[in-house]
C-alpha cells in the first residue's frame, strides 16, 4: 500500500511536466491523452493493491511480490513514451544512417545501441576507433550510436526499423547503453520539441526506459542475448549521484541471466579515493582512448562468454484465429497480455505469424510490451482459416500453436447453428492436420468458446466437441491441452457490450487462461 502511494506520488510530478509538453502540442511527437495518463495513475496503485491482497492465476507466486522482474510491464512516464516521428534532423539522419547500414550488413555478430559514448567507439571523433579495431571487428560488429540520444527516441528507432534484421541471422550479442541523456536532454529539433526529461528527471523512470529499451530487443531479436550496460560516471556530481540510483534499480532486476545480463562498470572508471578518474574522460562524460580501453577490458569476458554459448532457442508460438485473436487494438487483445505472462513465468517464447496489426490489419499496435506476430484474421471463419493455415505454417512453422477457432463461426448469419459444431470440428481436424505435416512434435492448445450475450446451445455444444476432440486426438508427441476460455467468462463484464470483442479485463482473464494451459504444456522446457 505505501509503495504503491509512493509511486503514485511520484507519477503525478512526472505527469505535471508531460500534460504540459502536450499541451504545447508535441510538435508532431504524437499526442499521450492526459485523460488515459489519470486513468494509468490511479490504476497503478490500485493494481499494486490488488497484487498484494488476491492470488493470481498462474502467472505469479501468491505471496507478496517485492522483487522487480525484467518482464515486468512498463510504467508510463517521459522516460518510457514512444514518439510517433522523430523531427530532430541529427536525431533522423541517424537514424536512416543504421537503417542504411543494416540492409549492408553481412552476418554482424555483435551490435551496439546508445548515445554518444557509443557512437564515439568508431564514428564522430571515433575515440575507441582502435580498441573497437582490435576487441570487435572480427565479430563484424554494427554501431548504432546516436550522439545525445534519450530513451523515449532509442524506442521509435528500436521498434521502426533500426534492429530489423531480415536479411540474415540475428547478432548474437547487443550491447545497450542508455539513460544518462535523459537527465540533461529537455528539448530537440533546435528547442522545437519539448520532452518531460531534464535534472528532475527520476531514477526510477529511467531506469524503466532502459528496460524498455532492452525488453523491446528481447522481443523483437529473440536469438539475441541482451548486455545492458550500467550508465557510466559523470564529473556532474548531482547526475552521477542520479545515474548510480538508475544502476542500482536495474542491477536488482530478476532475470534470466541466459538472455539478459547487466553489467555495471562504474568502479573500472574510479580513482582509490571513490571520485572519477578524469584521465578517462575528455569532458567529464566522453571517454578518452584509454576510457575506451577500460570500456572494452570490462565488458569482453561477458561478450566472450555469451559469442560461445548455444544459441539461444525460443519456443515459437503461433497464434491463430479470428478477431478475438487479432483484437481492434491492443487493450482488447489477450496477444498483449499473454506475451508478458509467459515471459513471467519463465519461459522463452517466440511469437510468429504472417501479421502484426490490429483491426482487420487497419491499426498498428498502441503498446510496443509484447511481440505482435500472429496469425489472427479478422472475421474470418474455421473453412477459411482450414484452408490457408498451412501456407502460414509453412512461412513459419511452431512448435506450439494456440487455436481459437470458432466463434467467428458462431456469430456469422447464414447457417443454421445446429450444424455449425460439426463443420467447426471438421476444420480445426483439418488445421491439427496441417500443423503436424510441417511439426510432428507440434503442441497445441484448442481453446473453448467463451460465452456471448445472447447464449444458445451452439456454443456449449461446441465446447463439449472440442473437449472429446482434444481427448481423442492428444498423442504423446503431439499433445492438446484444451484452454477452457468458458470458465469465468462473464459474457456482460469481459465482452464490450453488445458485441464479441472482450474487453481488456476479458482479454486478461483470456491471457490467464491460456497462459496456464501453455505452461502445463511446456512445463518441461522452462529456462532456469
Amino acid at each position: 500500500m505505501i509503495l504503491g502511494i509512493i509511486g503514485m506520488t511520484r507519477n503525478l510530478k512526472s505527469w505535471k511536466g508531460y500534460s504540459l509538453l502536450n499541451k504545447r502540442g508535441g510538435v508532431g511527437y504524437g499526442i499521450y491523452s492526459p485523460m488515459k495518463r489519470l486513468v494509468q495513475l490511479i490504476a497503478a496503485p490500485l493494481h499494486f493493491i490488488l497484487a498484494v491482497a488476491l492470488p493470481l492465476h498462474g502467472e505469479e507466486a501468491s505471496h507478496e511480490k517485492i522483487d522487480l522482474s525484467f518482464w515486468d510491464e512498463i510504467p508510463a512516464s517521459p522516460s518510457t513514451f514512444v514518439p510517433s516521428a522523430i523531427k530532430d534532423g541529427y536525431w533522423q539522419g541517424q537514424f536512416q544512417r543504421v537503417n542504411q547500414e543494416l540492409v549492408r550488413s553481412d552476418q554482424a555478430e555483435i551490435l551496439f545501441f546508445g548515445d554518444s559514448i557509443t557512437l564515439q567507439w568508431s564514428l564522430g571523433p571515433a575515440t575507441g576507433k582502435e580498441v573497437w579495431r582490435k576487441n570487435y571487428s572480427r565479430h563484424r560488429p554494427i554501431n548504432m550510436g546516436n550522439s545525445g540520444d534519450i530513451t523515449p527516441v532509442m524506442l521509435y528507432r528500436a521498434l521502426n526499423g533500426n534492429i530489423d534484421f531480415d536479411r540474415g541471422p540475428q547478432p548474437k550479442v547487443a550491447v545497450l547503453l542508455c539513460g544518462t541523456n535523459n537527465f540533461v536532454v529537455k528539448a530537440s529539433a533546435g528547442g522545437k520539441v519539448q520532452w518531460g526529461l531534464g535534472a528532475d528527471c527520476p531514477p526510477e523512470d529511467v531506469a524503466a526506459g532502459a528496460r524498455a529499451v532492452a525488453q523491446v530487443f528481447r522481443r523483437k531479436l529473440p536469438q539475441t542475448r541482451v548486455i545492458m550496460l550500467g550508465i557510466l560516471p559523470v564529473a556532474n556530481e548531482t547526475k552521477w549521484a542520479n545515474c548510480q540510483k538508475t544502476n542500482a534499480i536495474n542491477a536488482k532486476l530478476t532475470r534470466n541471466p541466459d538472455e539478459v545480463a547487466f553489467l555495471d562498470l562504474q568502479d573500472k572508471f574510479l580513482l582509490a579515493d571513490g571520485s572519477i578518474n578524469r584521465s578517462l574522460f575528455t569532458d567529464g562524460t566522453h571517454l578518452t582512448e584509454e576510457g575506451y580501453r577500460v570500456l572494452a577490458k570490462g565488458l569482453d569476458p561477458l561478450v566472450s562468454k555469451m559469442m560461445a554459448a548455444k544459441p539461444l532457442d525460443p519456443v515459437k508460438i503461433m497464434l491463430v484465429g479470428g478477431s478475438l485473436t487479432e483484437g481492434r487494438d491492443s487493450e482488447h487483445s489477450y496477444r498483449r497480455y499473454l506475451d508478458g505472462i509467459l515471459r513471467r513465468q519463465g519461459h522463452l517464447i517466440d511469437f510468429v505469424g504472417t501479421r502484426r496489426k490490429h483491426d482487420d490489419g487497419k491499426g498498428q499496435p498502441t503498446n510496443h510490451e509484447y511481440d505482435p506476430d500472429h496469425e489472427g484474421h479478422w472475421g474470418k471463419g474455421s473453412a477459411w482459416l482450414a484452408k490457408n493455415i498451412s501456407k502460414a505454417v509453412a512461412r513459419n512453422t511452431p512448435d506450439l500453436a494456440i487455436l481459437h477457432i470458432g466463434a467467428t463461426d458462431l456469430v456469422s448469419a447464414g447457417q443454421p447453428p445446429a450444424i455449425l459444431p460439426d463443420e467447426i470440428l471438421k476444420n480445426i481436424k483439418t488445421m491439427v492436420g496441417a500443423l503436424r505435416s510441417e511439426n510432428p512434435d507440434v503442441r497445441i492448445v484448442l481453446a473453448k468458446i467463451p460465452p456471448f450475450e445472447k447464449e444458445d446451445d451452439s456454443a456449449a455444444r461446441l465446447n463439449g466437441e472440442i473437449s472429446r476432440f482434444a481427448e481423442a486426438h492428444s498423442t504423446s508427441q503431439s499433445p492438446i491441452v484444451v484452454a477452457d476460455l468458458s470458465a469465468g467468462f462473464v459474457a456482460s463484464e469481459d465482452r464490450v457490450r453488445g458485441g464479441v470483442r472482450p474487453t481488456p479485463h476479458g482479454a486478461q482473464k483470456m491471457a490467464r487462461i491460456f497462459a496456464k494451459s501453455v505452461d502445463q504444456i511446456l512445463s518441461g522446457n522452462k529456462k532456469p
